[in-house]
């Protein structure tokens, strides 16, 4: 890319970042989601398959202090009467909850519901943000038979989606988070609960309203958003300021602080991204011939450079020092001279000129 096209596309970026300021309006209907102060948020908890079912078992089990009484484990037993095909669901939909007992990872089960005295047994489990693995759900039912042969067992797959269990495992009632919240939603309005277990409550309902439902309203306000603003959305979420721009910023600073103490090393053109840290050495200037046109992070008739890259791909960033040529524009003598400095540098690797075009 030439120097005028790099001007160009700074001045079209410039242009839709203050066209996004301008219309600094179409934020505000974001301002109710945004504003809201949410404890599974803060946490980092919001994603957590673990804490989900934490939070599922406490609701579940009518001996806790959340002030609903039987009404999300009733819930549950409802939707698996009324979506199973039994002889018995009038026993399940008549029975008393009061005496459910809630055990979780029982045998690595996520969440077990127990009532002894009506010889029930509920079995969930939660893949909120993971998918079956290890033949788990026959293990499961087969652990669940061996040791209540005595109960009528009910088995749930609760996804995000409603989605089905394998093909295999036919017993699974699918189950989704519309539904659960559904049953809470129930449960609060035939119930009083306590001011503070209200509150943690709805934040729980609104944590999977946005986290694992993606919230329908607000997904749709972002969507006419981002269509308006693409171009200045994806400029901020590019030089946002994660661990990789952070190394960047690093290394760019490392270069600074090289160049003032050593005099044969310049810092290069900025890349104009967060990825690449460039400078060059006395000794390459000296080694490798100018003229030809390259330009952007070359500089003008520059032919190489070190960069630093940060290479994102992983859970953690990893640094790579990489030396980069380009001889576009150099004749066939200043093209020898370098494919010397190559070979040198290379170990005998002979180089390969290509045409940029």
């Amino acid at each position: 890319m030439d120097l005028s096209t790099e001007d160009n596309s700074y001045e079209g970026d410039e242009a839709a970042l203050k066209e996004f300021l301008v219309d600094s309006k179409c934020l505000e209907p974001l301002a109710q989601w945004a504003g809201r102060f949410n404890a599974f948020d803060v946490l980092g908890i919001a994603k957590t398959e673990i804490r989900h079912s934490n939070v599922l078992a406490w609701l579940m089990d009518p001996a806790e202090n959340h002030g609903l009484g039987d009404g999300v484990i009733r819930g549950f037993v409802d939707y698996a009467a009324r979506n199973l095909e039994a002889d018995d669901i009038f026993d399940d939909l008549l029975m008393d909850c009061d005496d459910f007992s809630i055990r979780r990872e029982w045998r690595h089960i996520d969440i077990l519901a127990v009532n002894e005295k009506e010889k029930y047994v509920l079995c969930i489990e939660n893949k909120t943000f993971s998918g079956e693995h290890d033949n788990q759900l026959e293990r499961y039912h087969t652990d669940v038979e061996r040791e209540f042969p005595d109960c009528r067992r009910r088995f749930v797959f609760l996804t995000p989606d409603s989605r089905e269990a394998s093909e295999q495992e036919s017993d699974w009632l699918p189950m989704g988070y519309e539904d659960v919240l559904g049953i809470i939603e129930g449960a609060m309005a035939a119930s009083t609960p306590a001011a503070q277990q209200r509150e943690f409550i709805l934040e729980y309902m609104d944590a999977v309203r946005r986290n694992i439902l993606e919230d329908r309203e607000l997904k749709e306000i972002c969507n006419r958003i981002y269509a308006k603003h693409r171009k200045a959305l994806d400029l901020i979420y590019e030089y946002r300021p994660d661990t990789v721009s952070k190394v960047s910023d690093y290394c760019r600073e490392w270069v600074r602080r090289k160049a003032e103490s050593d005099e044969t090393i310049q810092p290069g053109k900025e890349a104009g991204d967060k990825w690449n840290t460039t400078f060059t050495t006395g000794l390459m200037d000296r080694l490798v011939p100018r003229g030809g046109n390259p330009s952007g992070v070359f500089g003008k008739d520059g032919h190489y450079v070190y960069q630093i890259h940060v290479d994102d791909g992983g859970d953690v960033p990893k640094v790579r020092l990489q030396l980069v040529f380009n001889f576009e524009g150099l004749d066939e003598g200043p093209r020898e001279e370098c494919a010397r400095v190559l070979t040198a540098i290379g170990g005998g690797i002979q180089p390969e000129f290509r045409s940029s075009g």
